[in-house]
């Protein structure tokens, strides 16, 4: 089983909203489950450790969660980020342990399930089997875009290409205002998730807020003022990584 920190939990499990805007996958989970329940937990608090032994989806509903890996002196990397809609497996029956932490970077609400529910022979588990494989196919193309750019490029393009991931993404779930967004992560994390120094990431938006290509606020509200200046900096056509990352199945 996933095993969740108690100091994490928020008022233990409740019965997945039926309200207006849920998600493809939720609404196949409901149409399969209907009484599947809803786990919540804190800011900060981890959800999965790495190396636990797993075998369930996690499908985040609210909030955002990253997942890292460790090495044994402590230092830890996001290799991925996991924004509402999101869905990961957290290994699988074939696989001995989880390969990352789940941690929620605020406070979150998921859906945790097992194979067996993508396994069987309804519609509804057809339709789930793939909208996760699509799910899938995107966090590929995701991770090896952020990968290049990790691997091959200066602080300014991964800053500047983690920033419009994550603008496209959420606006993708209707999570920015025009391109203003929220971003959870104070500047350890931001430096975790793009491979650099607090004092690399703090070089790098204060120049960019004093060339006027984003603002921020409180380092958490972000609103990007020159679009066309980061994606010259990311090296990306935001046309391009939106066909490329952005899940195109109905909702």
């Amino acid at each position: 089983m996933i095993s969740y920190g108690s100091a994490g939990m928020n008022g233990g499990g409740g019965r997945v909203r039926k309200a207006s805007g849920l998600t493809l996958a939720q609404r196949m989970l409901l149409e399969l489950r209907p009484q599947i329940t809803e786990q919540r937990a804190n800011r900060s608090s981890v959800i999965a450790h790495e190396g636990d032994h797993v075998s369930h989806f996690l499908l985040l509903l609210d909030g955002w969660i990253g997942l890292s890996k460790a090495l044994y002196d402590g230092q830890t990397q996001f290799v991925d980020l996991l924004l509402p809609g999101d869905a990961i497996l957290m290994s699988s029956s074939g696989a001995s342990a989880a390969p990352f932490s789940a941690e929620a970077l605020s406070d979150v609400r998921y859906i945790a399930f097992g194979e067996e529910m993508i396994n069987g022979p309804e519609p509804a588990a057809a339709r789930l089997r793939s909208h996760l494989v699509s799910s899938v196919a995107i966090r590929q193309a995701r991770m090896s875009e952020s990968l290049l750019r990790i691997g091959q490029g200066s602080a300014e393009m991964r800053i500047s290409f983690a920033l419009l991931e994550l603008f496209v993404r959420l606006e993708a779930v209707g999570r920015t205002d025009g391109q203003k967004f929220h971003l959870p992560m104070n500047q350890r994390q931001l430096g975790q998730f793009t491979g650099l120094s607090n004092v690399h990431v703090c070089r790098t938006l204060r120049r960019f807020e004093r060339n006027r290509v984003i603002t921020s606020a409180d380092h958490i509200d972000i609103e990007i003022v020159d679009i066309g200046a980061l994606c010259d900096m990311a090296d990306i056509d935001l046309d391009a990584l939106r066909a490329e990352i952005v899940p195109t199945l109905p909702d």
